[in-house]
């Protein structure tokens, strides 16, 4: 990291996307010129600390040459580019809301059927949820965490919602946000990619990535800092901690015509927590996440990341209130690795499974095992596949999380689903469809299934997909799909079950109870997330949430349990 005197600017507000930070405003309560001094102190302490005991950085020459940079060399964006929703499209979302509003009051009543789904979040307003992790309490069965990112206040915040009588009635509760080292512990701007688990005793956890959008263009300075955060839920989810804990940081900040320090980058955490009996880890909490090495050799925690590579690491409490490890490397001798989800075996064996885009367009899926302390990568890929994205005229939100892993386990066999044109040199699709990786955790052995039983290359979209193991070894699929739709605009959210251990899904069909077209709930249909978990409880009942735009204006969270 390199050294700052006047680099960072010491005079504020800064403009930032968000929010104002406007110490002027202070000034009836405290002296600003003070505060001022006091920032000036801590940054330059805290900085030249950073300076002294981390490697050596070379920052980029300009902001441009780090955007060159991102564009060439990661295959996904970063969550922040969805972060804010600008002002004008704001306004415009609103009114078609109100709009919508206006036009269903004067429209017939649904008939009695309709709708039956519940909805999940409770602010009534028209702002987009979407991306969602979610959780079932296994000390009761009854308890459902679903969290997502929410755009209610025009920028990306992480709300959460609690059901203590699984999935009837829900609460609505904000995240407690991160606040940024590199910049006097200042709040960072937004939040995003939720993720939730729960430990036997009812203990939830919640983790996220928060980051900074700050644009100051007053004293020509911006940062993109990123932070991995995990905040303790306590009495089986219903409430959560006002302090988050910090698991890794990263710099990214600098001039717009001067240099600009960004050696690494964090993207997309998730978050699992032991919870099998007799396990020696009963208890323990991973986070794992992607880390992008940016020009230079990286070094964090006990992980080396080579310059221009990307690694999963990984990093663990042993409960509740207890530190969080040094993140360590699960990626192993492959540096071109995004997109991350562990299971653990019923032994108390965590694995980690990653897509390796080193051959692309061929993509590697990997296991990792924790093995003696390390991460230990599989000797072959357990999937390789293309993965096209969705290519579909009427849609415009980014795809790129739909060839990522999203799994579950029923004792020492994983399965992992995503979505792909063409799987292992098999026949092609012009269109994705969901399959299945279905892995023995003992042997490393693999097979991988279809999952959705329409035409194959039927020209129907099947994306965002992931799998649960319930206790009796049935194997369920949840992923939006459009083959319902002639002029495939509108989706719904399908899930599919196997009692045959996931060779084949005969019982499969639309969980969401209406239609709905992705690209209304978003302003320029610019996001849809990039994932939805399927859960299932100790009692073998399976819970599905997603983002549903079925009024035609919003995009709200809505839940069915299914117990077929």
């Amino acid at each position: 990291m390199m050294r700052r005197k006047r680099d960072i600017p010491l005079r504020l507000p800064f403009s930032i996307r968000r929010a104002t930070w406007d110490l002027e405003s202070s000034r009836n309560i405290f002296n600003a010129d003070l505060i001022r001094a006091i920032v000036a102190v801590f940054l330059a302490t805290f900085l030249w600390t950073q300076t002294a005991t981390a490697q050596e950085a070379k920052p980029f020459k300009d902001f441009s040459s780090y955007v060159t940079y991102v564009a060439k060399n990661h295959k996904a964006p970063f969550d922040r580019d969805g972060a804010v929703i600008p002002p004008a499209a704001s306004k415009a979302l609103a009114a078609k809301h109100t709009k919508a509003a206006a036009e269903k009051t004067a429209a017939a009543a649904p008939a009695a059927s309709s709708y039956k789904n519940i909805q999940v979040n409770q602010d009534r307003n028209p702002w987009p949820k979407a991306e969602l992790g979610a959780a079932i309490d296994p000390s009761n069965g009854t308890s459902w965490v679903v969290m997502a990112n929410d755009f209610r206040e025009n920028f990306d915040h992480e709300f959460y919602h609690v059901s203590t009588n699984s999935g009837k009635t829900w609460t609505d509760d904000s995240m407690v946000g991160g606040n940024d080292p590199f910049t006097g512990f200042i709040p960072l701007t937004f939040q995003s990619d939720p993720g939730v688990s729960f430990d036997s005793a009812g203990n939830s956890y919640l983790s996220d990535i928060t980051g900074n959008l700050i644009l100051d263009f007053n004293n020509g300075y911006e940062n993109f800092d990123t932070e991995i955060d995990v905040v303790q839920g306590f009495a089986h989810g219903t409430y959560t901690s006002l302090l988050p804990t910090p698991v890794d940081d990263q710099p990214c900040n600098g001039l717009f015509t001067g240099p600009f320090n960004c050696p690494g980058t964090l993207d997309k955490p998730l978050i699992t927590t032991d919870t099998n009996a007799g396990s020696p880890n009963e208890g323990t909490t991973y986070v794992y996440y992607t880390f992008f090495c940016n020009g230079v050799p990286c070094t964090d925690g006990t992980a080396s990341i080579p310059a221009f590579g990307s690694a999963i690491l990984e990093s663990h409490s042993a409960g509740p209130g207890q530190p969080f490890s040094a993140p360590a490397l699960v990626s192993g001798a492959l540096t071109n690795t995004q997109f991350s989800d562990m299971v653990i075996d019923a032994s108390g064996v965590p694995h980690i499974f990653f897509d390796d885009f080193t051959n692309f367009p061929v993509i590697n899926m990997w296991e990792s095992t924790l093995t003696g302390g390390t991460w230990v990568v599989s000797a072959k890929p357990i999937a390789s596949f293309i993965f096209n994205g969705l290519a579909n005229p009427n849609w415009a939100f980014r795809d790129n999380g739909a060839e990522a892993p999203g799994c579950g386990i029923h004792r020492h066999t994983a399965y992992c689903a995503f979505s792909a044109n063409q799987v292992a040199g098999g026949k092609f699709e012009g269109t994705p469809s969901v399959y299945l990786a279905t892995v023995n955790v003992n042997t490393g052995s693999s097979k991988v299934d279809r999952v959705n039983n329409d035409a194959f290359n039927g020209q129907k979209d099947h994306f965002f997909a992931w799998a649960t193991a319930t206790p009796t070894g049935n194997i369920y699929v949840g992923w939006y799909d459009n083959r319902d739709d002639p002029f495939n605009t509108k989706v719904e959210y399908f899930v599919g079950k196997s009692t045959d251990g996931g060779k084949t899904f005969a019982q499969q069909k639309a969980v969401s109870d209406t239609a709905f077209n992705p690209c209304t709930g978003f302003p320029g249909c610019g996001f849809f997330g990039d994932y939805v978990q399927l859960v299932s409880g100790p009692d073998g009942v399976v819970h599905a949430a997603w983002s549903d735009t079925r009024d035609e204006a919003s995009m709200q969270i809505w839940s069915e349990t299914i117990t077929w």
